[in-house]
């Protein structure tokens, strides 16, 4: 038979006797000062009709969809960001127990922390709000990129009279999301129904592949990408918008499954790219381009190569998407809509392509590089716009690959517009 020494007899004996307390874990708020994000979680909603209510998290869920927030880098960098956490105890006659909890993902995990108690519930007057919930500094946070993550946390107590650490039953499960900054109009954190939605949190992070990317270039063309690869196709006969209608994107058909069709105009998908890359902080303006002119041969979403835009309400020999650039039933853009960014005003279009350059050498080099992981943005966006993404480009570039100049130039300028999400 071993011999144990009294030392680890003691630290069995005090793993498995009879807790003093337990303690347990009833609500986590991750928003709790809906007028400030630099020391929590910020304003979302789930879509138009469901919000997410605070505290995130209470006592019985266990899926992470059910438990949501939102944290902005820009605003919380540097900053004590904190959650509200409520505990009870028994027996309510104990005064105080410490806790902690292992594991946290991208929130950390949580350093130990005495609690005090009041007939069996938390109390913390140390901040403005409820004194039954505790304020917990999240000092492991990792806010680094864009993110969507589950992450969840294991809680442990110790009772006053007890040397080791007990497991609390409540693993909480929640999902995280991360972006560049506080998401721009047409996002809002005073207007309820324009809170982030976490539908196209799910969109722009999860859909379009933004997860991991630290700036709003490489997250606009990321969102220009995956809008123009929907199954979507632009309208032919009349160039009408589907899901844009006086300054409002209809957001919920348009997640909801292109519920008002597959055949969209400029106007839907500069609407998108504005409202999704906003989301995740990008800093992007709708703009209205009046008049704009006649199309250099370019790759309308959905279409093939195409200089007559309007070529399916078009009488022959015009009724065709190329015809030679003097023809007189040849049809242009009498207006156009693109999303710019707010810091230098460069243009993102996803409802066309231009013609992609010849590959040659310095493609080569350029994918190498990229491959490699050594491409700055600088390198990546002229990797990009050799291959015909619309994407960083100032006005003047912008209007050289989708204008057909030899037909004169354009006489209108891009204005910034409002925009706003269908009620």
């Amino acid at each position: 038979m071993p011999y144990w020494g009294a030392e680890v007899v003691e630290s069995l004996r005090e793993r498995y006797q009879r807790a003093s307390c337990r303690v347990t874990v009833t609500h986590i708020k991750f928003n709790h000062t809906p007028t400030s994000l630099t020391a929590d979680a910020f304003n979302i909603r789930v879509n138009a009709n469901e919000e997410v209510l605070v505290p995130e998290w209470k006592l019985g869920l266990r899926a992470p969809e059910d438990s949501k927030a939102a944290y902005a880098i820009e605003e919380t960098t540097n900053r004590v960001v904190t959650i509200q956490c409520r505990f009870t105890i028994s027996p309510k006659t104990t005064t105080r127990a410490r806790v902690k909890a292992a594991g946290g993902g991208l929130l950390g995990r949580i350093d130990p922390i005495e609690v005090t108690f009041v007939n069996g519930v938390s109390r913390d007057t140390s901040h403005g709000g409820d004194p039954e919930y505790v304020e917990i500094p999240l000092r492991h946070r990792s806010f680094k990129s864009i993110d969507r993550q589950d992450v969840s946390w294991v809680w442990y107590y110790r009772c006053p009279c007890d040397r080791c650490w007990r497991s609390i039953p409540q693993t909480t499960r929640h999902r995280i999301y991360v972006t560049l900054r506080a998401p721009p109009e047409p996002w809002s954190q005073t207007i309820p129904h324009n809170y982030p939605w976490t539908w196209a949190l799910d969109y722009a992070i999860d859909s379009a592949a933004t997860r991991g990317l630290t700036d709003e270039k490489t997250a606009a063309t990321r969102i220009v990408q995956h809008v123009y690869g929907e199954p979507l196709a632009y309208d032919i006969w009349h160039g009408a918008p589907k899901y844009y209608s006086s300054g409002m994107f209809e957001i919920s058909a348009w997640l909801g499954g292109f519920t008002n069709g597959p055949i969209v105009n400029c106007y839907d998908c500069a609407s998108a790219v504005t409202t999704f890359g906003n989301v995740v902080g990008a800093r992007l303006q709708y703009n209205f381009h009046q008049p704009f002119g006649y199309l250099e041969p370019v790759f309308p979403i959905g279409r093939g190569e195409c200089n007559n835009p309007f070529y399916g309400t078009a009488p022959p020999p015009y009724n065709v998407p190329l015809v030679a650039q003097n023809d007189p039933g040849r049809t242009r853009f009498g207006n156009h809509a693109y999303a710019k960014t707010v810091a230098d005003q460069n243009d993102f279009d996803a409802c066309m392509k231009a013609l992609a350059k010849p590959f040659g050498l310095i493609d080569i080099l350029l994918i190498i590089l990229v491959l490699l992981g050594i491409a700055n943005w600088s390198t990546r966006r002229q990797l990009f716009q050799r291959m015909g993404w619309l994407v960083d480009l100032p006005q003047p570039a912008y209007q050289n690959a989708v204008l057909d100049a030899a037909l004169g130039p354009p006489t209108g300028v891009p204005v910034g517009q409002s925009l706003d999400l269908s009620p």
